[in-house]
């Protein structure tokens, strides 16, 4: 949180993100949770090999995770995110002889898209636009 801070106080534009593995009960259900350990392992690799050093990256809680994008504009972010969920969509996990796929969805704001008194609730809007993703179907970003 100290990014999004230092963003509003400093002016610059910063992009926020929530990503959630989609239907990820039934994988831990139907794989196993060593499984869905190894899932969760290839979306922080992902995210760590795709984004910048300078963004944040945190896991939030258990299949979700929480991004921070200093310096980046909206159009930006969505790009980032959208071409780690559609590699993340094409990975395959093994479980014994099953191959099976997994897929994800996020919600995304920009600072730059928001109100200045609305900027100290951009997780919150980055949390319903995760929720309107998931209304819509999973498997897309929305903003």
């Amino acid at each position: 949180m100290n990014e999004i801070t230092r963003a509003n106080r400093q002016q610059y534009t910063v992009v926020v993100a929530m990503i959630d593995i989609d239907h990820f009960k039934k994988v831990n259900d139907t794989y196993g949770h060593a499984v869905g350990d190894v899932v969760i392992a290839s979306v922080a690799t992902l995210l760590r090999q795709r984004l910048r050093q300078t963004d944040i990256i945190g896991r939030y809680g258990g299949e979700e995770f929480l991004v921070v994008l200093p310096y980046c504009e909206a159009e930006d972010g969505w790009k980032k995110l959208e071409n780690i969920r559609e590699y993340f969509s094409r990975l395959r996990f093994r479980q014994g002889d099953i191959e099976f796929a997994c897929t994800l969805s996020a919600g995304m704001v920009c600072s730059a898209d928001v109100l200045d008194e609305e900027r100290e609730r951009l997780l919150v809007t980055a949390d319903e636009a995760l929720y309107r993703a998931k209304r819509g179907g999973r498997n897309q970003v929305c903003q």
